[in-house]
């Protein structure tokens, strides 16, 4: 299958649901967990908007493609894979990871992309916020942020599996 043509929107439902069941589980963790850390991603309260509605907000208002969404699960993975265990997406991390993602994958995709301001407003941070969150995102990914076309296809094909 084609993931490059396959619908965006059809896509962004697909890895709003696996990301769901991600933060089911990474939820259970931390509430059976007895410590807790605390990242720059954290909101202090959990948002009252899920995941595929905040996806598809930032679709609409600052759209992106399906390798920008591939892009971010493949990030998500290697940070997950980092020693550094608090960055777990979870219900106080996952709007935060998204639209920083987001902005880091569409940058390095794309000749086009957004001004940092127009992704804060649509994903509902101050402007410093991000460019702070996009920095330490960076950091995270060690500026690591290519991905192997067959590495996204194989992420792709996965995610059309679930």
């Amino acid at each position: 299958l084609d993931i490059a043509n396959y619908p965006v929107d059809s896509l962004v439902d697909i890895v709003a649901n696996l990301l769901d069941s991600i933060i089911e589980t990474n939820d259970r963790l931390i509430r059976n967990s007895s410590t807790t850390a605390v990242t720059h991603f954290h909101s202090r309260t959990i948002p009252n908007i899920a995941v595929y509605p905040y996806l598809a907000r930032i679709l609409k208002f600052a759209p992106f493609s399906n390798e920008v969404l591939l892009c971010l699960l493949v990030y998500f993975d290697r940070i997950a894979k980092l020693k550094k265990t608090r960055y777990a997406v979870n219900s106080f991390t996952v709007h935060r990871l998204l639209i920083t993602s987001i902005v880091v994958a569409s940058k390095f995709t794309s000749d086009v992309f957004y001004p940092n301001s127009r992704y804060a407003k649509v994903g509902g941070i101050p402007l410093c916020e991000l460019n702070q969150l996009e920095l330490e995102f960076l950091f995270l990914c060690n500026f690591d942020l290519h991905v192997k076309l067959e590495d996204m296809q194989a992420y792709g094909d996965q995610l059309l599996r679930h």
